[in-house]
């Protein structure tokens, strides 16, 4: 078995591939107040609950867009699991060719994004990642990791909002049955969950214009699931990020 993990600003996903399947996963957030014992007491849990054996680990890997918590999140793997914890970074094998200005910038969990889209999708493919930010990011005709956009991420931005405006109260993040709100709350959802589906079809226009050809439509992340059942020509993958995660892993074992 192999052990994935995305260490992400607001979650840390967890997920066990066995015979090339993911056969469970688990969310939890990204407490940076936490030690290393007390993320490997809960993995550990996590293990028990599924009925896994520690012994029967070959590896993991772990993603993390946190470096304060990368060190603590590895060590906690390596103590539960007794094995070597790979960790996506500078000098990593990928397979995945990245074209923009410094590619050393580009976040580990864009990069298990794209190589799980070349595995599951193919391309060309516009990757729609709603987490802490929104990112739409390229796969070219030929394969390339060429850039996107980033902007506040749906709840992101719904907090700084009702954080900055004293009228308004919290957002539920629940889309109104209308567009046009009639009420303070139905209007707060409204721009929240169809402004931002409006944001992503209009950036996937823009970005397939700008190409000058259509492109495969994936959409994943945390908040993924807040607009899946609005919006259309958009494939759900809630697990995408493991699917990298495993194909790179396997890419680093190979002899």
């Amino acid at each position: 078995m192999i052990l994935v993990l995305d260490l992400g600003n607001t979650n840390l996903c967890i997920g066990v591939y066995q015979n090339e399947a993911l056969i469970c996963s688990c969310r939890t957030d990204s407490d940076l107040n936490r030690s290393s014992d007390m993320y490997a007491n809960l993995i550990s849990n996590f293990f028990s609950r599924h009925h896994l054996n520690t012994s029967s680990f070959e590896g993991a890997i772990l993603s993390s867009v946190i470096p304060s918590l990368t060190d603590v999140i590895t060590l906690a793997v390596e103590n539960v699991i007794n094995q070597k914890c790979l960790v996506i970074s500078q000098g990593i094998k990928t397979g995945l060719s990245i074209r923009i200005d410094n590619p050393s910038e580009l976040g580990a969990d864009l990069v298990a994004d794209a190589v799980g889209t070349l595995k599951k999708y193919g391309y060309p493919s516009i990757i729609c990642d709603l987490g802490t930010a929104n990112k739409l990011f390229v796969l070219d005709k030929s394969a390339n990791y060429i850039g996107g956009i980033i902007s506040p991420g749906i709840k992101t931005a719904g907090k700084a909002l009702t954080k900055n405006a004293a009228q308004l109260m919290d957002i539920s993040y629940k889309a109104p049955k209308n567009v046009i709100g009639k009420n303070s709350p139905d209007a707060l959802n409204s721009g929240a969950i169809y402004g931002t589906i409006s944001m992503i079809n209009g950036m996937t226009k823009m970005i397939e214009d700008e190409l000058g050809y259509p492109t495969k439509h994936i959409l994943t992340g945390g908040n993924a699931i807040l607009i899946k059942e609005h919006i259309k020509d958009y494939i759900y993958d809630e697990n995408l990020i493991f699917e990298g995660l495993y194909q790179i892993y396997k890419k680093n074992m190979e002899k």
